[in-house]
């Protein structure tokens, strides 16, 4: 690979006229210096070089010098006669301060073009603009109008559906988009204490029943077939019993279950249980005996379902509380659309056993619809609009009153309020301020006459009223007081 080498910095020179040099001197002066670029420095009111004649002699005595002379004046008229003789010119040193500084100084970091204006040039132009803007807004005519619209007090009742499905607000249909918030998966635990004071069975009654068989075979009755007095309680045969047909046999019976409610009186035996009692009559001679109640902590079906309510309550509050958070101040949780998916509690213990308590352990998740509140103004504020004819808007916030619930359907919510406000007619200010731009007076309250739904006629206010035109204008309408 075969670089270009890179071309070494010509020398250059500042040359500096004095108020007394002639040509002669500057010629002198320009010989005498051993640069390749000498910039010949020349202040406004050096006497020289100020004709064409001069820069033309200028010029010859420059041709023949192996130097390239540039000069640097800011007189625009000198560096027009310059560059027509073929010299390069400057208008300032701003970027030739370099060859002043001395052996110990740095050149200046930053360094402005030649072409870029002075900071005092700068500053003067700035003050120009703004003169001049100052000039513009207060000697241009302008023209202020208000319009007073008509007012109108609506109120309602207003009916919104909040649907997590809904994709977009339906305004007819009052329908608002709502957002279904979904706790994740979640545990509760909870114990209930067993009263000590419930009455359980201590022993069985015991007793005995006479069969009789109308059956022409032998009839076998097995040791445990159960028979059923009135009320329920069930009894079994304490051992095997073979009938004969039309001989009465007896045989001794114990009740299915302990308690007091086993001793049954006599005859109250009557029917055999999930046996084929055809042709067999059974009864109790004697009434039966011995069954007897002890106090007991024993668990029952209502204690399950008890702390099943009592667990469900608590995860209900608990979803509330964290779907709520989440929700913030911007949303509204409606609480009736609270779902709560649970999964089978897991009880330690099942009814018929004795316990000081019961444990239970409840997993669930839970979710609820909530809607934005300020999409929910705006939505009643445009059915109350709506209901007060077209062309119209509520001036300001409606007034709206706290929502109730009308309804739930699965996670949907209808809600029912009460809204009033002003209604007024949509001007169209931006409009009305480009129909009236460059008009004259006389045209624009003419314009002005055939605006419609105004309480007062318009109030015009002219700065200057002997402009014939006017391109600045002031469109505004003032609310209801």
């Amino acid at each position: 690979m075969f670089g270009r080498s890179k071309a070494a910095p010509r020398s250059q020179e500042l040359v500096f006229l004095d108020p007394d040099d002639d040509l002669g001197t500057i010629r002198s002066k320009l010989e005498s210096s051993g640069a390749e670029e000498v910039y010949l420095v020349v202040p406004r009111r050096s006497p020289v070089l100020r004709s064409p004649l001069d820069f033309r002699i200028l010029a010859r005595v420059a041709n023949e010098l192996s130097s390239e002379t540039i000069l640097v004046t800011g007189d625009p008229t000198r560096r027009r006669l310059a560059e027509h003789e073929g010299f390069r010119t400057k208008r300032s040193l701003r970027t030739l301060r370099h060859l002043m500084l001395g052996p110990d100084q740095r050149p200046p970091l930053l360094v402005f073009p030649d072409w870029a204006p002075s900071l005092a040039g700068l500053a003067a132009m700035l003050v120009g603009i703004g003169l001049t803007t100052l000039a513009f807004a207060l000697f241009l005519p302008s023209m202020k109008v208000t319009l007073v619209p008509q007012t109108t007090q609506v109120a309602r009742d207003v009916s919104i559906t909040v649907d997590p499905a809904a994709q977009a607000v339906d305004t007819a249909a009052g329908v608002l988009p709502g957002e279904l918030l979904t706790m994740p998966r979640d545990e509760i635990a909870g114990k209930l204490d067993i009263p000590p004071d419930r009455v359980v069975g201590r022993e069985r009654a015991r007793g005995e029943i006479q069969v009789i068989s109308t059956r022409p075979e032998v009839a076998v009755l097995n040791r445990g077939t159960r028979v059923m007095a009135e009320g329920g309680v069930k009894f079994s045969l304490d051992q095997e019993l073979r009938l004969n047909r039309g001989v009465p046999g007896r045989v001794a019976v114990t009740a299915v279950e302990a308690g007091t409610g086993s001793n049954v009186p006599a005859g109250a035996i009557t029917q055999f249980d999930g046996f084929d009692a055809s042709g067999l009559q059974v009864s109790n001679p004697r009434p039966t005996s011995g069954g007897s109640d002890r106090q007991a902590k024993v668990v029952n079906q209502e204690d399950l379902n008890k702390l099943k309510d009592q667990l469900l309550g608590q995860a209900r509050q608990r979803a509330l509380q964290t779907l709520k958070g989440r929700a913030g101040d911007t949303r509204t949780l409606l609480d009736q659309s609270l779902q709560i998916k649970d999964e089978p509690i897991q009880f330690d213990q099942q009814p018929g056993a004795e316990a000081e308590q019961i444990t239970g352990r409840l997993f669930y998740i839970a979710s609820a619809t909530a809607m934005d509140n300020n999409r929910f103004n705006d939505l009643v504020g445009r059915v109350l609009a709506s209901s007060a004819g077209s062309g119209q808007k509520i001036s300001g916030a409606a007034k709206i009153d706290p929502p109730s619930i009308a309804g739930v359907q699965g996670q949907k919510v209808s809600l029912k309020t009460k809204a009033s406000g002003i209604a007024v007619p949509d001007i169209d200010r931006a409009g009305i301020e480009q129909a009236l731009r460059g008009k004259s007076p006389q045209e624009i309250r003419t314009i002005l006459g055939t605006i419609s739904g105004l309480a007062q006629p318009p109030r015009v206010e002219l700065t200057q009223a002997w402009a014939p035109r006017v391109y600045r204008l002031d469109v505004a309408v003032e609310g209801p007081k």
